[in-house]
């Protein structure tokens, strides 16, 4: 269902960009999973840690836990999804003992509910554009209010297009259509083309910024939801983008007099993904939360490992530290390693974004489609241990077998998310 994890491309155009909701891995870290994932080794069947929490697997924070769940496109939406379908899937979800779910409402700048900005994407009916005859956020946002859930709804930010061919739709036009040069240009100056990935939008480009703050006001105003969730808030790669409009942007501001006078292009990079951030979080007035690279800086020495900081020119600290975002959601798909501090350790990702946490909240993402349900408990554990605020697994296909475990086990002891104190 979910295309094969790519790893890491260390140039823009030699290979094909990242497959889509199955995240990138770091360079060298083992390589791709098969199209199914896994979590296929089962575990416990309590669940029950043995070395922190309560006693029966559940937790005993007191401030409360967020136990999210990704639910992508690639798992709610066919052109044969009905509305009892999301129903359903919500009721299990909340069943499995989660109290919040990032459901997936924009992938490249398409609109999964009705909008006149963006066209209805064509999973639901075969063309892009089609009105499908109902609206799936607002189905979704009933049945996660029925079942006791947060509705968090989950938009790719960059992500321009996907496919060989350019988009061609009814009613509502494409922005690739009217804007194909939003698109990222390498430093040879040579635009990013179609292929079978995705091609990104350039986020120094400020027409991009203002549409992607636009498609989240427009949710937030229209949609009683708990929560924008931001993910490929970044550039593809370090060599990315070198599009006329950045271009002429840097050079205003890193000018005597401009916004960031002597500003290194990279770095203005980094304010642009910042400022893309800002600009969501000034137009809505929900909770803002992003997907982030589960490395910011390799601090440990780490070999053939991608950094968000420098690679993809993330600055996720920053989005806490500035308070352009309330919560960040580290993509830290990797094992507790048998020796602490091992490569890639789970655990030690998890102290490392938690102390730079800025009074904010960081909710830990696991990769149970790498990881299998064991390893799972073993991650939502460490990440109790450590003081996480919550955990959001990736994603319900590879959680939803281990429902009964999950509510049985460390989910067993009811929890709220926990108080983002700052927003009162």
């Amino acid at each position: 269902m979910i295309l094969t994890l790519l790893l890491a491309c260390a140039s823009l155009l030699s290979c094909a960009s990242p497959g889509p909701e199955r995240r990138q891995a770091p360079v060298g870290d083992g390589g791709a999973t098969s199209a199914d994932g896994g979590a296929a080794d089962g575990g416990a069947a309590d669940g029950g840690a043995a070395d922190g929490g309560a006693a029966d697997g559940g937790v005993e924070t007191g401030g409360g836990e967020l136990r999210g769940v990704w639910l992508t496109r690639y798992e709610w939406a066919s052109t044969s999804t009905t509305a009892s379908s999301v129903e359903e899937t919500m009721a299990a979800i909340a069943g499995a003992g989660f109290n919040a779910v990032f459901f997936q409402v924009r992938a490249n700048f398409d609109a999964y509910y009705p909008s006149e900005l963006e066209p209805w994407a064509s999973r639901l009916t075969g063309t892009l554009g089609q009105d499908p005859g109902w609206d799936p956020l607002q189905v979704a946002v009933d049945a996660a209010r029925k079942n006791g859930l947060q509705l968090h709804a989950y938009i790719n930010v960059a992500p321009f297009w996907m496919g060989s061919a350019a988009p061609s739709s009814v009613g509502v036009t494409h922005a690739w259509t009217e804007h194909s040069d939003w698109g990222v240009v390498d430093s040879s100056g040579t635009a990013q083309t179609l292929n079978d990935g995705y091609v990104y939008a350039s986020l120094g480009n400020a027409q991009v910024q203002a549409r992607t703050a636009a498609v989240a006001a427009d949710i937030a105003r229209r949609y009683a939801i708990d929560g924008i969730h931001l993910d490929y808030i970044r550039y593809p790669a370090s060599n990315t983008s070198h599009d006329t409009a950045s271009l002429a942007r840097h050079a205003l501001d890193s000018a005597s007099g401009g916004a960031w006078p002597g500003l290194s292009y990279g770095d203005w990079q980094r304010e642009m993904v910042k400022e893309t951030a800002r600009q969501v979080r000034d137009a809505v007035d929900v909770p803002v939360t992003a997907a982030v690279w589960g490395i910011h800086t390799d601090e440990w020495g780490w070999s053939g490992v991608s950094e968000g900081n420098g690679d993809y020119y993330q600055d996720s600290r920053a989005f806490l530290s500035e308070g352009l975002v309330d919560a960040t959601l580290p993509m830290a798909y990797w094992a507790v390693t048998e020796t602490e501090g091992e490569r890639l350790d789970f655990r030690v990702l998890t102290r490392d974004h938690l102390a730079h946490a800025s009074g904010r909240h960081v909710y830990m993402g696991i990769g149970t489609y790498e990881l299998g349900y064991e390893e799972t408990v073993r991650c939502i554990e460490a990440a109790r241990a450590e003081g996480a605020h919550g955990v959001v697994v990736f994603s319900w296909t590879y959680i939803s077998a281990y429902a009964d475990q999950l509510k049985a086990g460390v989910f067993s002891t009811p929890a709220d998310p926990p108080a983002m104190t700052w927003r009162r």
